[in-house]
């Protein structure tokens, strides 16, 4: 294979805003600094990996704008492979988001192009990767990713953090959980897709072999045959952006290289602790230093 592993999903152009607190209905509040980034979940989690020493690729769509311009060139500048399509018209994706000072955040999503992407613009050469790692789109995105797990090798590994977004349109997914092998989700969007608060019987519903349940504070359930929870790292949280997705880089890594469920939840719980510490879903993301961290896990479960 060509790639370790391929993102598909949005690309968004992060804006957040630093907020004295979350407001409600009819509220006011302030702003008290502004940070852009360049995101899309599958994007993050990527980098993630092209950090730590993967071969890696992304495919998704942008326009042909400043916002395009800049996450094409910051997929490039993280040794990712781009393989994203542009488009001559509309605007790229971008994410508002509003971070409190502890950390906690709303988002408002305006996505762009990002649902324009049809599978003859993902090109073939993507394609050829170890692992697929899904994330969802706002609209009609989901239909391509559909098309791509009828085209794509059966040896390919596929991963599908589903988010908010796609938890909600449970029947219009079942087809891409049909084809996941890694499901990457938390408690709240397990409820929502299976009707059930019960946790394991959720997971076992879902059908994936593998189901794995991100609790922020609350550290990380997984389950594919037993069951492991894994405390999170205690640390100090300036901006929760992209902590799940940091936790999916650091997992899939671990996974992928052999280690078992606990060790890869440990090392998943890892990187989304150092992403926590900064602003933004990559600033804080370590490169190949990390793997030391994973040796240690290793051989503590030795």
């Amino acid at each position: 294979m060509k790639f370790d592993a391929t993102g598909l999903g949005a690309l968004n152009m992060d804006q957040l805003h630093m907020v004295d607190r979350i407001a409600g209905p009819d509220e006011e509040t302030f702003v008290s600094g502004f940070i852009e980034s360049c995101g899309g979940s599958a994007a993050n989690t990527i980098i993630g990996l092209s950090r730590l020493g993967m071969r890696t690729a992304c495919t998704g769509k942008v326009s042909d704008d400043r916002e395009g311009a800049l996450l094409r060139e910051n997929l490039r500048s993280e040794g990712v492979a781009d393989h994203v399509a542009v488009s001559g018209s509309g605007r790229s994706g971008r994410v508002m988001g509003f971070v409190d000072p502890e950390g906690s955040r709303t988002l408002y999503v305006d996505p762009g192009v990002n649902d324009s992407l049809r599978l003859h613009e993902i090109p073939d050469e993507a394609l050829e990767t170890r692992l697929l790692h899904l994330t969802s789109f706002a609209g009609e995105g989901l239909r391509v990713q559909r098309e791509v797990l009828e085209v794509i090798d059966g040896s390919v590994t596929v991963s599908l953090d589903p988010g908010h977004l796609y938890a909600v349109r449970s029947r219009e997914i079942s087809g891409i959980l049909e084809g996941t092998d890694i499901l990457l989700t938390n408690q709240r969007e397990l409820e929502i897709m299976t009707g059930h608060t019960d946790p394991a019987r959720a997971a076992e519903e879902l059908g994936p072999d593998m189901v794995v349940m991100k609790m922020g504070a609350g550290g990380v359930r997984a389950w594919n045959g037993r069951e492991v929870h894994v405390p999170a790292l205690k640390v100090k949280c300036r901006d929760s952006t992209g902590a799940g997705d940091a936790f999916n880089a650091g997992f899939l890594y671990a996974w992928m290289k052999g280690h078992g469920l606990e060790v890869s939840c440990r090392f998943g719980n890892y990187l989304a602790s150092r992403c926590i510490q900064g602003y933004g879903a990559t600033g804080s993301l370590p490169g190949q230093e990390a793997l030391r961290v994973l040796e240690e896990y290793a051989v503590d479960d030795g």
